[in-house]
């Protein structure tokens, strides 16, 4: 697979991009491969008050840490946060209450089919509704006469379930092969799984329903030349999203493509497109006539409708991953790395590096259209160092933060999810809302 899917899974903020996600992507984010026994007791009070954004209520919250945490994503239409912890070759998911730290359900114990890779952990928004997703890669079955299958393992969970050995709604068994396969991706409103270079497979987690593709035949509408280097680029709850990166086409066959649904400013011969947040695109084109700059916009993933874009600047230094996103709850708001969009307004803002200003890179949105991230200042390295900042989508106008302060890598449900670290221990600490 291309780059296209690395941070796909991030379209649920705090699973891949902050990696998140998840993902991109693609999966959750890991503290630590601890094999120490999984600890499901209530979560505790923060035990020290970190410096945060002046909405956020230090006095109430909780807190995990250690063994606690292990893989974590949040599930914003729950309202919940998921960890996945270990013992030994053992893993479990666990489903918390944001607000509160309560234990909602946890699930039953399953294997890791592979010895060097900890599981993957996805959220996939389905209709409104969060599902939970684990899965595994490795072989099963085998014996002194047979050869063990290469399968990946899906289990995915609905998140209203309740007790302390809950099963999955749905557990698949999907073949794999040696080579050519990476990581299960949520990659909109299905989850994308790479059995071959040549063959993926979607897997609806509501319905346990799987969908194979042959990207070999697959065809990029719009694009007559476009017979090679086809591939799955998104899912919507039907169809594929195929992209052709060679021929800078895209869109849904028999519904859409790029050339019709691309902005004024740009180039249709020059497009991209990445899953983002809550069944939304995320679209990139060259602006006409070799201009200076790059459209990007957001797109509604089945129609292509073109929700809001904006003018930005080619940044100095290009990547080929593919960007992260985030969603704001009531699904006004939308950031994906240097870019903020309110869909409502249909408007845009770019925060790429120019040659006056630092480049700025968006994490969370409130459903106030608060955004938080961080600016670089590149430094002798090519990471640099990064400082805290806010921007209000309502004036499109960020500003700097205190020095050491945190901002929040998701924002629902009232609280606000922050990371720290004291010495090799990782910490999850939620603050509720002020007032």
């Amino acid at each position: 697979m291309k780059s296209v899917l690395v941070k796909a899974s991030v379209a649920v903020m705090a699973v891949g991009s902050l990696a998140a996600c998840s993902g991109g992507s693609g999966g959750a984010h890991t503290s630590g491969n601890d094999k120490g026994p999984p600890v499901h007791a209530p979560a505790a009070a923060p035990s020290s008050k970190l410096k945060v954004p002046a909405a956020y209520d230090t006095s109430r919250g909780w807190q995990l840490s250690g063994k606690q945490l292990g893989s974590y994503a949040v599930l914003p239409h729950a309202g919940g946060i998921a960890t996945m912890t270990s013992t030994g070759s053992a893993y479990r998911v666990t489903l918390r209450d944001a607000a509160t730290g309560r234990v909602r359900w946890t699930g039953k114990p399953f294997k890791d089919l592979s010895e060097s890779e900890t599981p993957g952990l996805v959220v996939v928004p389905v209709g409104g509704k969060d599902y939970l997703v684990a899965w595994s890669r490795g072989e099963t079955g085998g014996d002194a006469l047979s050869k063990a299958a290469q399968v990946y393992a899906v289990d995915s969970y609905a998140a209203d379930g309740s007790g302390d050995a809950v099963a999955p709604t749905h557990h698949a068994e999907i073949p794999a092969t040696d080579y050519g396969t990476g990581r299960v991706t949520g990659a909109g409103e299905r989850l994308l799984i790479p059995v071959t270079d040549k063959r993926e497979v979607a897997l609806d987690v509501a319905t346990g329903r799987t969908t194979t593709y042959d990207t070999g035949s697959l065809k990029v509408p719009g694009c007559s030349s476009c017979a090679y280097g086809n591939e799955v680029a998104a899912l919507t709850g039907q169809e594929p999203v195929v992209l052709n990166e060679g021929g800078g086409a895209f869109g849904v066959p028999g519904s859409w493509d790029d050339d019709r649904i691309a902005p004024a400013e740009a180039d249709p011969a020059t497009g991209m497109v990445w899953p983002g947040s809550g069944g939304h695109l995320i679209a990139r084109w060259e602006e006409r006539d070799g201009g200076s700059h790059n459209v990007w916009a957001v797109l509604d993933g089945r129609t292509g409708r073109v929700q809001a874009s904006v003018l930005c600047a080619k940044p100095f230094i290009g990547t080929g991953e593919a960007p992260g996103s985030a969603l704001s709850p009531n699904g006004r708001y939308l950031v994906s790395e240097h870019l903020a969009f309110d869909l409502r307004a249909k408007k845009g803002h770019c925060f790429e590096e120019t040659g006056d200003t630092k480049p700025l890179t968006f994490t969370s949105v409130t459903d106030d259209g608060i955004a938080y991230g961080t600016s670089l200042t590149k430094g002798k390295s090519l990471t640099g160092t990064t400082a805290p900042v806010r921007l209000s989508l309502a004036t499109g106008s960020p500003e700097p933060l205190a020095e050491g302060e945190r901002t929040p890598i998701a924002d629902f449900d009232g609280v606000g999810v922050f990371t720290h670290v004291v010495g090799d221990v990782p910490f999850l600490v939620v603050y509720r809302h002020k007032g």
